[in-house]
């Protein structure tokens, strides 16, 4: 069924291309109140150095690891003229002064499995091979099971007094759960991006319908607006994919209303409110699984395979056991519903001030699911023929999506002394989800020594996680300016924009080791030597997953800096722009892109994507050193 979406949505959209093709206009109407928009461009890019030891799969200098083919059109209709007849009558207080309809689409195709480097097709192939075929010792376990769905019915048969029974198929325990198609992720999507109807008559503003809301900074990487949900597919949005392309629009209905012009010192004063209903829209962003599915996945080995103690030994469970990753998305109920309130005024017409609170859904983090009674949960086999019979043992790790409220505060002015402006902006995340690996997942806290009993006594393979939450304040303070270097450009100025980001989790206590945060259960790369010859050489290694110190730290403060410059030669035509990020943990990450503008509607780009220093944050992406090469078309 989605399937069958998707190509529908890419014929409706290749259909508007065509026509505005065709009739070469971009009003649709001789009263030019619809207007018709696309941005279509195609991407190509090259790896531009070997992956990592230890990258699953193994990526070479100059294979092609993308070729993009991403269409946007757009058509707004003014519907004003169409409301005349209000006028003077007993609704004339319906009377729009502006009244809109705009609809979009989003897709894009991306032929990385077709005819791309085939190691991304071949891993895609094996992904949930074990459970379309059934274990058997001709097709043995060889990866786990990845699913997405909203429910998890699981009760412990053999609790007294439960009253519940033996799950004997998959889906008693995840009822509607759907399988996860890497092509529906990686290779081709399409939706419906913008649907809606704008109305506005004096200070009153209403908007209904499919949109996307951005309250807070999003320079480059996106850390602080985090109202609407982002596609992951590229990885870090605003890095390997432009940040308007990434953010995912949700059926809401946003009003505003202007309070004053004037009040004392302040003027311009307006309060903005949104509701995004959860029965109606609970969308998350589809979460990157730890396998090699994409040259934009994490890097990390399949979990079921850290279950082979020949290949792996110490691993989290052994290789009798089932692992499943369950993305579990929010209920389309009432509970998952988003909402924002926002007042913005000027004060003394010089500082820009806002203050909002919304509630939304940060980025999950894994628990693992288990029996209170610390028994392993034995579930049947999807089909009705089960070799391993009703009793075979999983280990499961959900990805759980709990609401946040968030807390924000932001100021603009503009300083003669420097003359450029200032952008303040700080954010409290209230109860936001963490992870530490010992709570979420019921592993070791440290490495036992001499095959010991792990110390926090609990049942590692049966017992269930818990999911820890902390307070995280994160701010940017941002710097803009044009200014002049007649010996780099002598016609044109450059644009400067900088800024440094930062945030601070009040709840890390570096004192409890039950408080020591880690990245969403990013392993550190590599395996650790656990036996060697004596002469230096390991002949036993342990891959990392089984104890709290395998995983990348999330440190209690942290920050990094930003800038960017851009400036114009050739009337226009021609427009360099550098970015520069600095992480305070070593991390660097490098973005040089040129634009040429043959004319409006044909553009050529190419971008050159370098990241290096430490494993954190985009530098877990520091062996995907790509350029890209784009051409884009737009109908304007």
């Amino acid at each position: 069924m989605l399937r069958r979406q998707a190509w529908l949505a890419w014929l409706a959209g290749g259909a508007v291309c065509l026509v505005a093709v065709t009739a070469q206009a971009i009003f649709l109407d001789e009263d030019q109140n619809v207007t018709l928009r696309a941005r279509i461009y195609s991407q190509a890019s090259i790896r531009t150095e070997n992956s990592q030891v230890f990258t699953e799969p193994d990526t070479k200098t100059g294979q092609l690891i993308q070729n993009r083919f991403f269409f946007n059109p757009e058509m707004d209709a003014k519907l004003t003229p169409y409301t005349n007849f209000l006028n003077g009558s007993s609704f004339d207080w319906l009377s729009p002064d502006d009244f809109r309809f705009r609809i979009a689409a989003w897709g894009f195709y991306d032929g990385i499995y077709d005819y791309g480097s085939q190691q991304f097709n071949q891993s895609q192939l094996v992904l949930n091979r074990s459970f379309n075929n059934g274990v058997t010792p001709q097709n043995p376990r060889v990866g786990g099971w990845y699913f997405r769905g909203q429910n998890i019915k699981l009760c412990n048969p053999r609790v007294a007094g439960s009253g519940c029974q033996q799950p004997r198929q998959f889906t008693d325990v995840f009822p509607g759960a759907e399988l996860t198609d890497p092509r529906d992720i990686y290779a081709d999507q399409a939706r419906v991006n913008e649907l809606y109807l704008s109305y506005s008559k004096g200070p009153f503003f209403l908007r209904v319908g499919k949109q996307s809301i951005s309250w807070g900074e999003s320079d480059t990487v996106a850390l602080l607006d985090q109202s609407n949900p982002f596609d992951l597919t590229l990885a870090a949005p605003g890095f390997f994919q432009d940040i308007d392309e990434a953010r995912i629009p949700l059926y809401t209905v946003r009003t505003s209303y202007n309070i004053f012009d004037t009040l004392g010192p302040l003027s311009s004063g307006f309060l903005e409110g949104y509701w995004v209903p959860g029965g109606i829209d609970s969308t998350v962003a589809i979460t990157p699984y730890p396998v090699g599915l994409s040259p934009y996945s994490p890097r990390g080995v399949d979990p079921q395979l850290l279950s082979d103690p020949l290949r792996y030994p110490g691993g989290v469970f052994p290789p009798s056991f089932q692992f499943v990753l369950f993305d579990q998305i929010p209920k389309a109920d009432i509970g998952s519903s988003r909402w924002g309130v926002r007042f913005q005024t000027v004060v003394n017409r010089f500082l820009t001030a806002q203050a909002w609170v919304y509630r939304t859904f940060p980025n999950p983090v894994p628990k693992k699911i288990g029996y209170a009674d610390s028994r392993p949960i034995q579930i049947g086999q999807p089909t009705g023929s089960n070799p391993d019979g009703p009793g075979t043992n999983f280990f499961i790790v959900a990805l759980q999506h709990q609401p946040a409220m968030v807390y924000g505060l932001a100021a603009t002015f503009f300083s003669e002394t420097v003359d450029g402006i200032f952008r303040l902006n700080a954010q409290l995340f209230e109860h936001e989800q963490g992870f530490v690996p010992q709570t979420n997942l019921n592993i070791c806290p440290e490495n036992p020594q001499n095959n010991q009993p792990c110390k926090n006594g609990a049942n590692q393979l049966a017992s269930p996680g818990h999911v820890p939450y902390n307070d995280i304040l994160r701010y940017e303070l941002g710097f803009d300016r044009f200014f002049f270097a007649r010996f780099l450009n002598p016609t044109n100025s450059f644009v400067l924009s900088s800024s440094i980001v930062g945030s601070w989790n009040t709840s890390y206590d570096g004192s409890n080791p039950a408080n020591h945060f880690r990245m969403n259960g990013q392993l550190k790369p590599g395996p650790v030597c656990v036996k060697g010859n004596g002469h230096g050489d390991c002949t036993q290694f342990r891959q990392r997953g089984a104890f709290q110190d395998d995983y990348v730290n999330a440190y209690g403060v942290d920050a990094q800096g930003q800038i960017t410059l851009q400036t114009d030669y050739l009337h226009g035509r021609l427009s360099p722009r550098l970015t520069y990020i600095q992480f305070v943990r070593g991390t660097a990450a490098l973005h040089p892109t040129i634009t040429y503008r043959w004319n409006d509607w044909l553009l050529f780009q190419a971008d050159y994507q370098y990241i290096s220093g430490a494993y954190q944050s985009l530098g877990f992406f520091r062996d995907r050193d790509q350029v890209a090469l784009r051409v884009t078309y737009q109908l304007n």
